[in-house]
């Protein structure tokens, strides 16, 4: 039996690929980018409503099948390439990306394009069901993590179709589902230094199940006692990283930053 190549399963279900391309709310004039197309059943639907299309596909069998198929229409475009390598600058502003991510690499393409916000509009992703939960999760919910975090802090995030496995051949063992994520133009808390920020999300995560005393031991000497409990900006650190919000984390990072940039 020829193997699958790359833990691909293609979307077969034609109403759920509709439904995905009214989501995306693609806008005349906009570039629309759809990253890993398989089979085409999202770029066939896609190429009837994008001024100007781009798929990226890292399997050359589909890419010279998609080429085949799309080629001689104007504005369609074909890039072989990896996805999470892709420079998304050379490609335009404004870019709405649709995608039925590769669960193996959709964490780290999704990072790619937030690294590349300021290029996009928009992004309209299919995602493993168990991802979204934890890119969707509020502080104190179980998903709840630094991805969670990272995501919220850079885009406004909308979970918005559930799709079961049915829709997909070969049927993965795993429900997908759409999330919608837009670029915002600033952070949404204001933060001095971002590289902290981030660095003490990760730490406060880093063993879920500690508290931020044990798990932020590098900033131990700025700690405070108040009433016998270890406290930093306020917070008291005999709580756990999931129960804080982006506000916690932003004035606990700035408040390290003060007394650590004098």
């Amino acid at each position: 039996m020829r193997k699958r190549p790359l833990g691909q399963n293609f979307l077969i279900d034609l109403n759920i690929a509709q439904n995905i391309i009214q989501l995306a709310n693609i806008q005349p004039g906009e570039p629309v980018v759809e990253i890993g197309p398989g089979k085409g059943v999202l770029t066939q639907i896609l190429i009837d409503q994008a001024d100007s299309l781009t798929v990226i596909e890292l399997d050359p069998r589909l890419s010279k099948d998609l080429q085949n198929r799309f080629g001689d229409t104007p504005s369609f475009k074909l890039i072989e390439g990896d996805a999470a390598k892709i420079d998304y600058a050379s490609l335009g502003v404004g870019l709405n990306v649709v995608s039925n991510l590769p669960y193996y690499a959709a964490t780290h393409i999704m990072k790619r394009l937030i690294h590349y916000r300021n290029q996009i509009s928009s992004m309209t992703l299919m995602l493993q069901k168990e991802v979204v939960d934890r890119l969707t999760a509020n502080p104190g919910q179980k998903e709840y993590g630094s991805l969670s975090v990272y995501v919220q802090y850079y885009c406004d995030v909308q979970r918005l179709l559930e799709i079961p496995n049915t829709a997909f051949s070969p049927k993965p063992k795993i429900d997908s589902s759409l999330i919608g994520l837009k670029p915002l133009p600033q952070p949404k808390v204001q933060v001095e230094n971002p590289k902290l920020f981030f660095k003490l999300v990760n730490s406060a995560f880093f063993h879920k199940r500690k508290m931020l005393k044990n798990n932020l031991k590098d900033w131990e000497y700025l700690f405070r006692q108040e009433s016998g409990q270890a406290q930093l900006a306020g917070i008291d650190l005999s709580r756990r990283g999931e129960t804080l919000s982006l506000e916690d984390f932003a004035n606990l990072a700035n408040h390290v930053h003060a007394l650590t940039a004098a």
